[in-house]
């Protein structure tokens, strides 16, 4: 029940505040979940503990939901992927699909699955998005999949995207650094303003490097994930 409260208070505000548009309301997720929607459980959790504990879990959650609802925005506003693509979360998994991303080994194993990006014609499995606010060891999981993925024919083709605020600027961390630049397909940055000042941190650190053109265009705004999309082969 809680969860749902906090969907359709974000939804609210995206609508309200930001005039239905899911990229504006996604860039200013910090703000919005922390000042606006986080007080709503108060009514739900009595323990000033038990309720920032909670809160860790549901803004995960929320998050999620924030990125799901500009990818479904981008395409169902777009007459050609509308076509050609299609969305599922981790919790919506069709057997078809499973069996496109599931590891076998003694028994079958799950990446870690936020989102799925989908070929809608031929039923094909594209890229799979992990959704965080805060990193700790999650980015390490992400990259763990990524490597997993790649060794058998079955799945090495699929995509693996990271999206996060970068709220704690954990990406400038060098083993993090080293994971989005040389690991994982892509990461979206939700902020503006923290992609814009990682950018300049890589750029000042390491743009004397040889191959940085190259890989510092694996880390994106979230306003590139359109062409990104529109960009995965069919």
């Amino acid at each position: 029940m809680v969860v749902t409260i906090l969907k359709n208070k974000y939804d609210e505000i995206a609508s309200n505040k930001h005039f239905k548009d899911y990229l504006k309301a996604i860039q200013n997720f910090e703000s919005i979940s922390e000042n606006e929607i986080r007080n709503i459980l108060t009514e739900h959790y009595k323990n000033p503990r038990s309720r920032d504990q909670a809160w860790k879990n549901y803004k995960g959650i929320l998050y999620e939901y924030a990125v799901f609802k500009l990818l479904k925005q981008i395409i169902d506003k777009d007459k050609e992927l509308n076509q050609k693509i299609s969305l599922s979360t981790g919790e919506q998994l069709t057997p078809s699909i499973k069996e496109q991303i599931v590891i076998k080994n003694w028994n079958e194993i799950l990446p870690d699955v936020d989102i799925l990006i989908i070929d809608k014609n031929k039923n094909i499995v594209k890229a799979i998005i992990s959704c965080k606010t805060s990193l700790r060891e999650r980015l390490t999981e992400t990259a763990f999949w990524r490597r997993e993925l790649e060794k058998h024919k079955r799945t090495k083709g699929i995509k693996i995207i990271f999206i996060t605020t970068d709220k704690d600027n954990e990406l400038k961390i060098n083993t993090n650094r080293y994971i989005l630049l040389h690991v994982i397909d892509y990461t979206f940055i939700t902020d503006p303003k923290k992609y814009d000042e990682l950018e300049e941190y890589y750029t000042k650190t390491y743009g004397t490097r040889e191959d940085f053109m190259i890989l510092i265009s694996k880390i994106k705004p979230i306003s590139n994930i359109k062409d990104f999309i529109k960009s995965l082969p069919q």
